[in-house]
């Protein structure tokens, strides 16, 4: 199987979005910070697969919408 950046994709859409109507700009250097961003969102996930509780919810509709599942599933 070959390898995939799903972070590195998601950052390459992100610049073309914003980058696009020059009136914002997100240089390639910045990924680091997108990168730490998504990391943490992913260890607050796995953190909530492991204790199987939530302590606080996600700014993001669809980070929530992952974890409801993981909780729901849990308990099925």
């Amino acid at each position: 199987m070959a390898e995939y950046n799903a972070c590195m994709e998601a950052f390459e859409r992100l610049c073309e979005d914003v980058n696009a109507d020059k009136k914002s700009a997100i240089d390639q250097s910045d990924y680091w910070l997108f990168e730490l961003g998504f990391r943490s969102a992913i260890e607050e996930l796995l953190n909530i697969v492991d204790a199987g509780t939530q302590t606080k919810e996600f700014v993001s509709p669809r980070f929530q919408m992952l974890a409801d599942k993981i909780l729901q599933a849990r308990f099925h």
